[in-house]
């Protein structure tokens, strides 16, 4: 696992880090999206873009956008993956959990110890419930650890 700054690092060292680890997710992305939907990575790379410390990436097939390492004072734990937007065109096939999977496969890499889904629907409640995590704020938000995910998925409770 990467080092992680710790408390009294500056903002700007927390920013710097947060940077860096999205940078490091984009090929794994590109990879996932190549693989899964069939796209030339030409075509993925130029619908897949980092911005500061977040992933954006979009097409007819898809819609992600992913935060990492945020403010200590921001809603979400500092050392969290927070997927504020999954959307796949084809529904129920297994498109968002191979995304969990992957980001989970990643966490120990990019040094991230929590996966969050902000401002779900009922849906995407229903998908969080099924793979492990744990609503917060009455349903409206969702959060878990890597390793209670990583449990949830492994046992079949996902199933």
């Amino acid at each position: 696992m990467p080092y992680l700054p710790t408390a009294d690092f500056s903002d700007d060292q927390w920013q710097a880090f947060a940077e860096q680890r999205c940078e490091e997710l984009l090929p794994h992305l590109a990879e996932f999206f190549v693989d899964r939907f069939a796209y030339k990575p030409r075509f993925v790379h130029q619908h897949l873009w980092r911005s500061f410390t977040t992933v954006s990436a979009r097409t007819t097939k898809y819609d992600i956008y992913v935060r990492m390492f945020k403010q200590p004072y921001a809603f979400w734990s500092r050392e969290c993956l927070v997927m504020a937007r999954i959307g796949f065109k084809e529904r129920r096939v297994g498109h968002g959990q191979a995304l969990v999977e992957l980001f989970l496969a990643l966490a120990p890499k990019l040094g991230y110890r929590f996966l969050a889904i902000e401002s779900t629907n009922w849906q995407s409640s229903a998908f969080a419930k099924r793979l492990g995590f744990v609503s917060y704020e009455n349903g409206e938000h969702w959060v878990g650890s890597v390793e209670a995910i990583a449990h949830a998925l492994g046992s079949g409770l996902s199933r």
